[in-house]
């Protein structure tokens, strides 16, 4: 199962690099719980017009937001990326350049539980593992 679970993770990274909301959102379970990047200012987003909401603020801030995978990790029913940011504000120009870790629970088929983490240690905790 988790190789399938690796590729419903690789099909979202894909829709959000083409800023398809649409497909993106049909790898994502309605009621999943999603914990962002910036989580711990806006905290945590349920569902899928939780998700479309924290979207559109993303994209309203730096309309250029792009992820590049560094690294994935099957960690069975949950998969771990590694990615670089790059991105510039929208009305500041302030350029973006960062990497952190992403982690998702996959479920039949679609990500249930999401969260960014800044650090490896982090993520894995997360999920209830270590290095």
């Amino acid at each position: 199962m988790s190789r399938e679970n690796v590729e419903v993770a690789r099909q979202a990274f894909e829709a959000f690099q083409q800023k398809d909301i649409d497909r993106f959102l049909s790898y994502i379970h309605p009621e999943v719980e999603w914990y962002p990047r910036l989580g711990e200012v806006d905290g945590t987003h349920h569902g899928h017009d939780a998700v479309r909401v924290w979207w559109a603020g993303l994209f309203e801030v730096f309309p250029d937001w792009s992820l590049t995978i560094r690294e994935v990790r099957d960690l069975d029913d949950f998969v771990l990326f590694h990615v670089g940011v790059a991105a510039s504000g929208a009305g500041s120009g302030v350029g973006v350049d960062e990497h952190f870790w992403q982690v998702a629970e996959i479920k039949g088929g679609r990500i249930v539980w999401y969260r960014v983490c800044l650090i490896e240690q982090e993520a894995l905790e997360a999920v209830g593992l270590s290095e």
